[in-house]
């Protein structure tokens, strides 16, 4: 038996691994969800608004019209809520990293579904500030971006972005304040996009402010088109 091998099986079981979501223990420390929260997970419905991915909307979504969104599409796989919302929390706050990595594959597979997205020149991601990155340690957005990129074998731009201020977390605040925290706070890195068409991901599509004030840089500096894809959307 190899060390590493040895080292899980007694790390598993001095600190068992306990389902993200409602803390039951799992048998198997690579899953992140017991078979219940798993079976719980709650994809984004096939009736939604077809521009912001907004659920229950077909036609006239006032979503869009509040907005005014900047980005061609918007696509996302579950709903914010139960599981899902565990799994974003656990690997943004928790450090599962390999979460993100799950979460790629569950986004490649709707890519498979949506034609649109074979427009895509460069996948990139919301970039986060330098401060809270380094208080993070890892941006969760550029770790799914470079995995979903991988599997749909098209480039990462990795420093097309930047976040040039640093801005109070989105999660508090109103849509308003929303809007105003992050007016101006994305500007094009060390790239030209000009002429090219970008798939922008992120890990969860709330208001829709964040991606369409980074899509609005990406568009001023001469993109083509954006594209938005995140792993949950939440209402």
């Amino acid at each position: 038996m190899s060390l590493k091998k040895t080292v899980h099986q007694a790390l598993d079981t001095f600190f068992p691994s306990v389902c993200v979501n409602c803390h039951e223990r799992i048998a198997d420390q690579k899953l992140w969800l017991c078979g219940n929260c798993y079976d719980n997970l709650s994809f984004l419905p096939e009736q939604h608004c077809p521009k912001c991915g907004y659920p229950s909307v077909v036609e006239e979504c006032s979503n869009c019209e509040e907005n005014s969104y900047a980005f061609t599409q918007a696509v996302s796989v579950f709903m914010y809520e139960t599981s899902a919302q565990a799994m974003v929390h656990a690997l943004k706050y928790g450090g599962l990293t390999d979460i993100a990595d799950w979460f790629a594959n569950q986004m490649f597979k709707t890519t498979l579904r949506e034609k649109t997205l074979s427009e895509v020149d460069y996948v990139i991601a919301v970039p986060l500030h330098k401060v809270r990155r380094r208080e993070r340690g890892f941006n969760q957005s550029d770790l799914i971006a470079q995995a979903l990129a991988t599997r749909m074998n098209i480039k990462y731009a990795k420093h097309a972005l930047k976040r040039k201020t640093y801005t109070m977390s989105q999660t508090m605040l109103n849509a308003a304040s929303r809007k105003k925290n992050l007016r101006g706070a994305f500007a094009i890195g060390r790239f030209n996009p000009g002429g090219k068409s970008f798939l922008l991901i992120d890990d969860v599509f709330t208001t829709g402010t964040t991606v369409n004030e980074a899509t609005k840089a990406l568009l001023k500096a001469g993109a083509k088109q954006v594209f938005v894809m995140t792993a949950c959307h939440g209402l």
